[in-house]
């Protein structure tokens, strides 16, 4: 989720993306301040409104004050809100940490790589009313956890298997994937770690069937720097490298996700003009799935209206296609271009379903497990006061691809991963 810029927009709003320093896992502010230091702080005390109760779909939010923020949506009462009566769990503070995932519906793991000691938490989530309740052995003590990236923007260097029965943690540093085993319980159980010399793993996927892992390698920035690894997994998530990986391309990639037949990966170069010396790729990547070796080949590129920033791939086909949505961040660096919709066919085609701008904008969108509600996040810097608001807003996803805003964006406490996922 990690940030890339400082955003201008007149001289009262910023819209985005606060600055990463290379080799620094902060973030940086206007007046230069970390948010390891007190004098860069969020705004407000507003996490927006209680809702009165849990509806279709749950968010989770590390607050660097020191807990997790829980909301709750409704698609019917169009209601985006905090979760009544809430009580946040405690975890470490100013760590926005290296991840946040739901496994099963059922379970919420968050790791915290800056603080110390680095930590990795469970909770088991009560589906009525929000709350989360610690897992066996919970939190457990994580050294690696200071290995995954602190450059660029790893969105997914903390992910589950679709089944939910293994967590996987990309240890860029030290060139290796931390695997762990999702207990009936939600407990954890370590097993050994592997190794990815000399390739330096951060974003990650599974293909929709979890058979295989695919790992991009990105040394100092947001943009991909090499090809893509693939293993195939075991079940007890041991790692076997696959054909011919990695697998070297013209256009390496930065973000990956599978779809659900196991087909397909969507991907991004994550290359924007809006990083300094950087340069536009408006396009998303289509690679085939050999689904008996896990062997990727190019299967097309589609050319979108802006350069894609990140991108969300719908867990389920609907109308017999996958839907797929691009984000990305205007080339000036002063705000968010629309958002981007495509169906994925089952020839691997991407087809546009809309272009959006009537709905809240921003940088990173992931889908809750039914396909239908879609968040995204968005970072907002005053640079009057240097404080950084950060948003969540929520969407359904119409049978068309169309998506329509759900109640009003919530504000985060402060910028960190998050996590959505059903009620049902």
């Amino acid at each position: 989720m990690k940030r890339k810029f400082q955003v201008l927009v007149g001289l009262t709003v910023v819209v985005l993306v606060a600055l990463w320093l290379v080799g620094c896992d902060h973030y940086v502010c206007s007046s230069g301040a970390t948010f390891g230091n007190s004098s860069c702080t969020a705004s407000g005390s507003g996490l927006g409104t209680n809702t009165g109760g849990v509806g279709n779909s749950l968010a989770f939010a590390v607050d660097q004050q020191g807990t997790v923020d829980g909301f709750t949506l409704n698609t019917s009462a169009s209601t985006f809100g905090l979760i009544s009566n809430f009580s946040a769990p405690t975890i470490p503070q100013l760590d926005f940490g290296v991840g946040m995932v739901v496994a099963q519906k059922k379970f919420l793991y968050a790791g915290f790589g800056v603080s110390t000691p680095k930590e990795l938490f469970g909770w088991s989530i009560n589906s009525s009313t929000g709350a989360l309740t610690p897992v066996s052995g919970s939190p457990y003590a994580t050294p690696a956890l200071g290995s995954v990236a602190a450059t660029g923007f790893p969105q997914q260097s903390m992910i589950t298997n679709p089944a939910g029965t293994l967590l996987f943690i990309a240890e860029a540093s030290t060139d290796s994937i931390a695997i762990y085993q999702i207990n009936g319980d939600g407990s954890l159980t370590a097993q050994a770690a592997f190794s990815t010399f000399p390739f330096q793993p951060v974003n990650m996927t599974t293909d929709g069937l979890g058979k295989y892992l695919y790992v991009t390698d990105v040394i100092s920035s947001h943009e991909g720097t090499g090809g893509i690894a693939a293993y195939s997994i075991g079940s007890s998530g041991a790692l076997t490298p696959v054909a011919g990986s990695p697998f070297v391309l013209t256009t390496p990639m930065w973000q990956l996700q599978g779809e659900a037949s196991g087909k397909y990966l969507v991907g991004t170069s994550g290359k924007t003009a809006a990083l300094p010396g950087g340069t536009d790729d408006d396009n998303l990547y289509v690679f085939s799935i050999n689904q008996s070796t896990g062997a990727l080949s190019l299967n097309g590129t589609t050319p979108t209206q802006n350069s894609p920033f990140g991108i969300a791939v719908s867990p389920v086909a609907t109308n017999g296609g996958t839907f797929v949505y691009s984000f990305s961040v205007n080339d000036t660096g002063t705000g968010f271009n629309p958002i981007e919709g495509y169906s994925l066919s089952s020839t691997g085609a991407l087809t546009s379903v809309g272009v959006f701008s009537n709905v809240q904008l921003g940088e990173w969108g992931q889908f809750d497990q039914s396909g239908t509600t879609l968040l995204d996040y968005a970072e907002i810097q005053n640079l009057g006061t240097g404080t950084i608001t950060t948003q969540l807003g929520a969407f359904s996803v119409a049978s068309s691809g169309a998506i329509t805003q759900i109640g009003s964006p919530v504000t985060l406490g402060t910028p960190g991963y998050w996590v959505v996922t059903d009620t049902h």
